[in-house]
């Protein structure tokens, strides 16, 4: 969890390459995961894992590193996947 920490410091003080090993670190696992719970929806998947990625960049400052970023990550995405469902149900509704 000390590695988590040091990359959200690094996040934090705006280290590009940081950004860039975040965004390669947790994208494609972030895409596992949605993909998962989304029955195999690739597209809404993606949009899950972006979304989670940029939700989590803005946010990042309430990490407490109590638990490893990856978890923080999920609980993000969780939410996300809620989101993207509701939103592609009132679409099919409309």
């Amino acid at each position: 969890m000390e590695e988590d920490r040091l990359l959200v410091e690094r996040l934090l003080a705006g280290d590009q390459a940081a950004l860039r090993r975040f965004f390669d670190e947790y994208f494609d696992r972030l895409y596992r995961f949605a993909f998962a719970r989304l029955r195999g929806d690739a597209a809404l998947a993606e949009d899950a894992a972006q979304n989670t990625l940029a939700r989590a960049l803005r946010g990042l400052a309430g990490f407490r590193g109590e638990a490893e970023l990856f978890s923080w990550l999920a609980t993000i995405c969780r939410n996300e996947i809620a989101d993207l469902v509701e939103k592609a149900a009132r679409t099919r509704a409309d």
